[in-house]
């Protein structure tokens, strides 16, 4: 029989649990740990630990504040998406009065991981699935910079988009291009508004913001299918879109079917060539397609009746730093002055080539293409996005709420 020591060091070294099973080697979501933060902290110091091992350093009074800050907007969040009333499908129950009056943060990290408060546990674990994705969308460096990565990203489709003398919209050098495809339509995603950001990002295993695909998007509708597969022929043609920077899993087609398309076009084109048939025969020959068989993809909340080709591509971004030519001026100006001593000192001092000129990072955007009939379909019938967006909120609903939903 062990002793009393013994048996604790048995158990210190073969606790290991789900958030190393299922998590660190399981490739599971900490935000869908069925057991969280519990049993992790036995007191302040332990959840301080914890919270500088993750990024936050408490003792600055600064960082303190944007947790606390974080923590109040992620409590606003659940209230106006998850429970009644701002919510009609919402949980009917209210937030516990002691994680409302949380000052320090790390009361809120022993709640999540009291063994005996359940209720308060449950809460807590709720309100720091938020707050950790919330972390991540606000320290991703790159949206400060959104505005720049849209121009330039966006600045390659509007060089090739023109009208003709009668109006009509097409991708193309001139109304002449052999390649020229006329467009029903040309749109550019909005900027998802920061509440819309936070849900797509709840209802995700990968719960953070650079899994965020589609803040750049644009989308073309055409006559036809075969027009749509001749949009991503341009694009590609003309290097608007590079084959090498797109992302293979953020390919979905449910608009037409490849291989018939394929077998198609090789039968046929020579017949074209040959005179044996008209071009017009053989774009009514390939719309005859069947759609793809199978699901829209991935993505549980596409209705199986939604049909578009859409595909995630990168571009290098390079944002110029105007700090390094401010310092290069001032330093230029400082020589021809005179200046206190210890201000020319200091001034000398700063080195430039700690200074990055030029930002240069690789940043997603999606396309989509689409053909008039099914955008009309798309956006009316089965598969209307108000549907979608339901669909979505309330699968962030049960994955943050987790047991409270059966509360």
């Amino acid at each position: 029989m062990p002793t009393q020591a013994k048996s604790h060091q048995y158990q210190s070294k073969w606790r290991i649990g789900e958030s190393i099973l299922d998590v660190l080697i399981g490739g599971r979501s900490f935000l869908d740990s069925k057991n969280g933060f519990r049993g992790m902290f036995k007191n302040s110091l332990a959840a301080d630990q914890y919270l500088n091992a993750y990024g936050f350093d408490l003792h600055d009074p600064i960082e303190k504040a944007e947790l606390h800050g974080t923590l109040q907007e992620a409590i606003r969040f659940i209230k106006t998406y998850f429970l009644k009333p701002s919510n009609p499908e919402g949980l009917s129950i209210e937030i516990p009065k002691k994680i409302m009056e949380v000052l320090e943060f790390q009361e809120l990290l022993l709640f999540a991981s009291s063994d005996t408060q359940v209720e308060l546990r449950q809460w807590a674990c709720a309100i720091l699935r938020v707050i950790h994705t919330l972390s991540h969308v606000d320290r991703d460096m790159r949206t400060h910079f959104i505005k720049d990565i849209q121009t330039q990203i966006l600045d390659r489709f509007y060089r090739q988009l023109h009208r003709d003398e009668h109006g009509q919209l097409y991708l193309g050098r001139t109304p002449e291009d052999h390649l020229r495809v006329n467009l029903v339509e040309f749109q550019v995603k909005p900027q998802k508004a920061r509440d819309s950001t936070l849900m797509k990002l709840l209802h995700k295993p990968e719960s953070v913001a650079e899994e965020l695909f589609d803040r750049v998007g644009v989308r073309f509708v055409t006559k036809t299918r075969v027009d749509a597969i001749r949009v991503i022929q341009y694009l590609e043609r003309t290097n608007v879109v590079v084959g090498a920077n797109i992302k293979p899993s953020r390919s979905r087609n449910t608009l037409i079917d490849p291989q018939y398309f394929k077998e198609t076009l090789e039968r046929e084109l020579p017949r074209l060539l040959h005179g044996e048939i008209k071009e017009s025969e053989l774009k009514d020959l390939l719309e005859e397609a069947p759609y793809p068989k199978g699901s829209a993809g991935e993505n549980p909340f596409s209705s199986e009746h939604y049909r578009a080709i859409q595909f995630t591509c990168r571009q290098l971004i390079k944002i110029k730093n105007p700090l390094s030519d401010h310092i290069r001026d001032l330093k230029q100006i400082s020589r021809g002055m005179q200046l206190d001593p210890n201000l020319a000192a200091a001034i000398d001092r700063v080195d430039q080539k700690y200074i990055q000129r030029v930002a240069r990072f690789f940043y997603p955007f999606e396309v989509q293409v689409i053909d008039e009939a099914s955008h009309s379909d798309n956006e009316k019938g089965r598969s209307a996005h108000t549907e979608y967006k339901k669909a979505q909120q309330r699968a962030a609903l049960i994955r943050v709420m987790g047991a409270l939903v059966e509360a």
